[in-house]
């Protein structure tokens, strides 16, 4: 029944979802604005509370703070350290809009961390350790009814853990995909964790979450107890997948972090070539609903490595993290339909 709803956009095939077509596309321009000071290694972005956060893995200060809509320079905070309002090594898959701030989990100490800029000052609000015997290898999505979603660890055979808060309880889940063949006699082969990377994005009733591979064009829907729903295989050029080439000339597809406003799921899709610089720019942005349909494509008028939205303003922020003084703001036509 979904593949006739999808109509000629997709078929299905032993239970997946095939899509051959989107049937709105587009381009999207960008308004380029300088940054009054560079930005170095840039690893997550994130909108809350009129505040565009960008999170800087490697410099003295962590956070580069800036006011929406026109990205105005609020300053830069947040000192790795042991202080109260330092921080430790950040999983960059466990960031989590709040109302007026976000949380976020180190991955050393798992200590999650509420966060909020206010005064013209970032301040650690609140700490609270996670997990006593057991570190998250990535990720920390927040699902319903205090569970919450990590990735399985690097070596085992799951590829999800769920984490009930109130029971304290780990629960090992999911089977890894089968797109590709294992290899067994190739010690030199990446783990299964590294060949199905992924970043995972939760709906907004957090009863649902759906997962993005970097290395393959395809990604799949859950429910939150991580339940296949969905198994999406985009079959739009390029999707091939080179694995017995060097890394440098595989294909990276999904990056970033996806996020979901309502019923739509938006998705930075690079289209890339590995880490060839000199590759032509495929940065696409794909919006889907949380069924599996295509809803449109958007191409970017240049690489886009990490991108936010924002529902208020209908705008995406944007960066290519291989120009460090340079924001790329967007038009979203879509969101106000």
């Amino acid at each position: 029944m979904l593949a006739l709803i999808l109509g000629g956009c997709s078929d299905s095939k032993e239970g997946t979802i095939v899509v051959s077509k989107f049937e709105k596309s587009g381009e999207l321009i960008a308004k380029v604005q300088k940054m009054p000071a560079p930005i170095f290694l840039p690893r997550a972005m994130l909108i809350a509370n009129d505040k565009l956060y960008v999170y800087k893995e490697k410099e003295a200060e962590l956070f580069a703070v800036f006011n929406l809509p026109d990205c105005t320079y609020m300053g830069d905070g947040g000192n790795r350290g042991q202080g109260p309002d330092d921080f430790g090594l950040l999983d960059t898959r466990s960031f989590h809009v709040l109302k007026n701030g976000f949380n976020v989990l180190e991955s050393g100490s798992n200590i999650l961390k509420t966060v909020i800029f206010e005064n013209n000052r970032l301040s650690v609000v609140n700490s609270e350790r996670i997990f006593d015997d057991y570190a998250p290898n990535n990720g920390f999505y927040h699902l319903a009814d205090s569970m919450y979603l990590t990735l399985g660890n690097i070596g085992e055979s799951n590829e999800y853990c769920l984490f009930n808060k109130k029971k304290k309880l780990i629960v090992k889940i999911g089977e890894y995909p089968q797109w590709v063949p294992v290899t067994t006699d190739n010690p030199m082969a990446p783990p299964v964790f590294v060949t199905y990377i992924k970043t995972c994005v939760v709906h907004p009733n957090g009863r649902k979450f759906s997962a993005f591979y970097g290395r393959f064009k395809r990604w799949r829907i859950y429910d939150y107890s991580a339940n296949l729903l969905h198994d999406i295989d985009v079959r739009v050029k390029p999707y091939a997948t080179n694995f017995e080439e060097e890394v440098k000339n595989q294909p990276v597809y999904y990056i970033g972090q996806p996020q979901t406003i309502r019923n739509y799921i938006y998705v930075l899709c690079a289209n890339s070539k590995g880490n060839d610089p000199d590759a032509p720019v495929a940065s696409e942005l794909q919006v889907w609903d949380w069924e599996g349909r295509p809803i449109a494509t958007y191409r970017f008028d240049r690489k886009i490595s990490l991108m936010a939205i924002s529902e208020k303003y209908n705008k995406i922020y944007a960066l290519n993290n291989s120009i460090e003084d340079e924001f790329y703001i967007y038009d979203i036509p879509l969101l106000k339909n």
